[in-house]
This record gives C-alpha cells, sequence and structure tokens, in this order.
C-alpha cells in the first residue's frame, strides 16, 4: 500500500510515523517490527539545482533542503547516504549536520549493490539521489512499481520505506515536502 499527502500533513506525519516506530511496542508487535532490527529508509532526489555540470543548489534547493532536516529532524537518523555530486551532499548536508552525522557517498550507477549494502544497515537511513534513481532505488528496496521522477520540476517526493528485520516491506508511504 503507498500512500501520497502533500506538505501540510508532512510534519505531523513525521513525528507520529518516528513517535511509533520509536515508543509503540504493542504496535511494533503487531506489524512484527522491532525498532532495534527494523530499517527505515528515507529517500528524496536532490534539491532543486543552478545550471551547469556538477551544479550547486540554488537558493530554492537551498530552502528545501532546510525543509527537508525540518521535516526529518524528529526521526533520529543513523546515516545519511548521498551520490558524489554537489547537488545531492549539499541536499544533505542540513540533515547531516543538525544530526551530527557524516555523508557516505554511494555509487548510482550500480543501484543493486547499493541496495544490498542498504540492507545490511540498521535503523533510520536517508538516501539523497538523482531523479532518474531514487524510484529505482526504492523499488530496489521493496516498495512497489512508481511513476518515474519529473526532472523538470519535481524535487519533493519523500519515499519512506520500512523493513522488518528480515528485510521484508512492511510499508511504503510518499510524502511531499
Amino acid at each position: 500500500m503507498i500512500l501520497t499527502i502533500r506538505y501540510p500533513l508532512l510534519l505531523l506525519f513525521a513525528f507520529f510515523h518516528s513517535t511509533i516506530m520509536a515508543d509503540n511496542t504493542d504496535l511494533n508487535s503487531t506489524l512484527n517490527v522491532n525498532n532495534t532490527q527494523a530499517k527505515v529508509f528515507y529517500l528524496v532526489r536532490h534539491a532543486e539545482k543552478l545550471a551547469g555540470q556538477d551544479p550547486s543548489l540554488s537558493a530554492q534547493g537551498k530552502l528545501r533542503a532546510m525543509r527537508l532536516a525540518t521535516v526529518l529532524s524528529s526521526t533520529p537518523l543513523a546515516q545519511v547516504f548521498t551520490t558524489d555530486y554537489k547537488r545531492t551532499q549539499e541536499t544533505a548536508l542540513t540533515v547531516a549536520k543538525s544530526q551530527h552525522l557524516e555523508t557516505t557517498v554511494y555509487d548510482p550507477h550500480n543501484l543493486p549493490k547499493t541496495a544490498e549494502m542498504l540492507f545490511k544497515q540498521q535503523g533510520h537511513i536517508l538516501v539523497v539521489g538523482h531523479s532518474n534513481t531514487t524510484t529505482a532505488l526504492a523499488e530496489q528496496l521493496g516498495a512497489d512499481k512508481q511513476p518515474a521522477i519529473n526532472d523538470a520540476n519535481e524535487f519533493d517526493r519523500l519515499y519512506i520505506i520500512t523493513l522488518d528485520s528480515n528485510n521484508r516491506k512492511v510499508s511504503t508511504v510518499i510524502l511531499r515536502y
């Protein structure tokens, strides 16, 4: 099941999602999710960028990166992954700094290997990618088939993919931020 929610509900959902995953042991047992073993992946495309080869974020992109940090502020992330491009690293930077984390680079050209590496991680994990990799990686991690991200103007899709301790999908939620 996939649920799409627009921005006004995003902060409320993000708060309750992390609260439920962290504090509600009855719900965790019902879903067969144990917080110490469950994985929650947050996948986004980089924010708006300037023109050119390997561009930085635009002013709008910097605002969106700050919004992402706000949205994830109540979610204790274990790791932040980005590609080796300025736009993905800058999108992740505010989130990583606010949570006192370093970013780790992954290879967007080998998504099966990236998914395999992510399956070995624990906790809440942010992955910042590109319009042509984020949806494909979400599907590699267990999300249902998704429409492609519109390269020209879609920068606000946030996948939240929750897996149990056996790397089986428990839920996929798509939010807009």
